[in-house]
């Protein structure tokens, strides 16, 4: 008998993994000013509100505004994160999902990176320069067998 409410004690706690970071423009081609971003992916089976959450990187909080979409991410769904959301829909014209503006700078070198809300932390990764993502303008992005940061 001790199964069942194991199990039900075990869905009502978040994944810690349900929204992770996807794939980080950290050194676009030509400046880096306002035109980076990061893409996140709902890796949960159920739709998850992004209110209130934080993305930590360079010692500091930075809030979500939302500026397209919705702040319910379902299951599967992508959205961004840019540093400068006007600059990215100019650059980006056929992007049409869910889009946060914040206030960040990545570093080109490498750094840890953390989304969470007020309770949990749901993301949190290291990346490097040194993996040549940024030769040519080119993202990191996450790998289905491990990470490439």
């Amino acid at each position: 008998m001790r199964w069942p409410l194991l199990a039900l004690i075990l869905l009502a706690i978040p994944s810690v993994n349900a929204v992770v970071i996807n794939e980080i423009m950290y050194d676009p081609a030509g400046s880096d000013s306002g035109r980076e971003w990061i893409e996140i992916h709902n890796n949960n089976s159920s739709s998850i509100n992004l209110t209130g959450w934080k993305l930590f990187e360079g010692n500091t909080n930075h809030a979500l505004t939302l500026v397209s979409g919705a702040w319910a991410l379902g299951p599967g769904e992508y959205a961004i994160i840019a540093d400068n959301s006007a600059t990215f829909l100019s650059e980006y014209l056929d992007f049409t999902g869910t889009l946060f503006d914040s206030s960040f700078d990545l570093s080109n070198s490498g750094e840890s990176l953390i989304l969470k809300n007020s309770t949990t932390i749901f993301e949190n990764i290291t990346y490097n320069g040194s993996f040549g993502a940024n030769e040519n303008g080119n993202s990191l992005q996450r790998m289905r067998a491990g990470l490439p940061f």
